[in-house]
């Protein structure tokens, strides 16, 4: 690849330059250095990870996946091993993928979330927290400071004092109620959001006549939910366009990420389309850039939020 392309798809994250618009969704790469295996390195601008608790999470037990059509219902439980392994074993070898590393952290309350940042807000390589108060399959943290607003702003207060590092935001995909969360947000000092989760979801066991999650409910995922997601962002950058978006939801080729991006949002990240194609960042990373040649741009900062300006 060329290095002029390289130089057309920058995007910058607050004070940071990525050079791709591409990330992985959280949760959906491993811890992102599993993307070196399928050549992706060279088309995300950088990782991120699985959603990390202090203590270990065993998860919620299986089944935890269930494809439906058109998208795949997850009900994992942010299984992870805690911040302990995941410093001494995990980080060093996404450190030699060479890209930035943002972190999703998934605390269950704002003192495991602040735990967290005060021990990782000295590893360099790490450039930003993505603030997960949206899993809808976890029994504590996740939604429940959706649902407390009380809670939301004391978290994204005491966050917003100890982070050294680019805060991100994950919002649930409330469709309906946006604006509330969203004002919230900006009042707190956030600009940044990654819209949105999973989307809520559940299927039945007809043969047994049993849920079949234990949790009854999980999140759902692939190109079934992109139309509300996309919905989501251009009112939201319509609303509010001092926010930086990060899109996340559905994103199964380079048309989907270009609506994305038309609609305002400036970075987006990939997720259940990789367990079917492990070169999905490839294959929409080159996509964007024959759209921009095709169309007569030269980068992607053009065409960000382009309808907006119509």
């Amino acid at each position: 690849m060329k290095a002029t392309y390289n130089d057309r798809l920058k995007v910058s994250l607050s004070r940071l330059t990525l050079s791709s618009p591409l990330l992985p969704a959280s949760g959906t790469f491993g811890y992102g250095y599993e993307v070196v295996k399928f050549n992706s390195r060279y088309y995300f601008g950088a990782l991120i990870t699985k959603g990390l608790s202090l203590r270990p999470r065993e998860g919620n037990r299986p089944p935890r996946i269930k494809e439906t059509p058109c998208g795949l219902i997850n009900s994992i439980g942010l299984e992870n091993p805690g911040l302990e392994v995941f410093m001494e074993n995990i980080l060093p070898v996404m450190k030699d993928v060479g890209l930035p590393i943002i972190v999703n952290l998934a605390g269950h309350d704002v003192n495991e979330f602040l735990e967290m940042i005060e021990l990782l807000n000295s590893e360099e390589k790490i450039v930003g927290y993505e603030i997960n108060i949206s899993c809808p399959n976890v029994s504590l943290g996740g939604l429940e400071f959706f649902y407390n607003k009380g809670a939301l702003r004391e978290l994204l207060s005491e966050v917003r004092q100890m982070s050294r590092k680019i805060n991100i935001v994950k919002i649930p995909p409330d469709i309906f109620h946006f604006k509330e969360i969203v004002d919230i947000v900006l009042q707190e000092g956030f600009r940044i959001l990654t819209v949105a989760n999973t989307y809520p979801a559940m299927y039945l066991d007809i043969e047994n006549v049993d849920f079949y999650f234990e949790r009854k409910f999980g999140g759902l995922s692939g190109p079934a939910i992109y139309p509300l997601t996309l919905r989501l962002v251009y009112l939201i950058k319509k609303e509010f366009p001092e926010v930086q978006i990060i899109a996340s939801g559905g994103v199964y080729n380079a048309n989907v990420a270009l609506q994305y991006v038309l609609c305002g949002a400036s970075l987006i990240e990939i997720g259940a389309a990789s367990f079917i194609n492990p070169n999905i960042a490839r294959d929409v990373y080159e996509g964007i850039l024959n759209y921009l040649d095709q169309k007569g741009f030269y980068n992607l900062e053009e065409i960000v939020g382009l309808v907006h300006r119509m």
